[in-house]
């Protein structure tokens, strides 16, 4: 079915799908009902743009807007990259050299399925296609 079956991956828990272009908030008021229903289990995740370490205020914005929903796991997304020649590091979406050094042994380190798990070079086919279809939540 379009736009259903016919992805790479699924979506799994009670989640806005990735693609869906919305803000954080409706997404909070979508999802939120459903982590009082599924205490076994479930995540609410923004994705955000730019570089997390320098932006506290928006880390702050989604954990008291997880709190006034009610909202029991979740996660602020962000991308990372860094040189592993020369230790810079970097928030860009699509680095594949190094700006400092010029060096493309890079580590791109990516939240996904609710946990860390390496960087982005070791994901599959089904996991870079999510990725890649992400938007950011305002």
């Amino acid at each position: 079915m379009t736009g259903i079956t016919d992805r790479e991956y699924y979506t799994n828990s009670n989640h806005v799908p990735v693609y869906y272009k919305c803000s954080a908030r409706h997404k909070a008021e979508t999802e939120a009902p459903y982590h009082d229903l599924t205490r076994g289990g479930h995540i609410f995740y923004v994705e955000i743009d730019g570089d997390a370490t320098h932006n506290p205020e928006a880390i702050m914005q989604v954990v008291d807007m997880m709190d006034k929903y009610n909202i029991g796991y979740g996660s602020v997304n962000h991308n990372r990259n860094r040189c592993l020649d020369c230790g810079f590091e970097n928030a860009e979406n699509n680095m594949e050299v190094c700006p400092a050094c010029g060096s493309d042994h890079l580590n791109k380190l990516q939240r996904i399925t609710g946990y860390l798990v390496g960087t982005t070079d070791r994901w599959n086919n089904a996991k870079l296609s999510e990725l890649n279809d992400r938007v950011i939540h305002q």
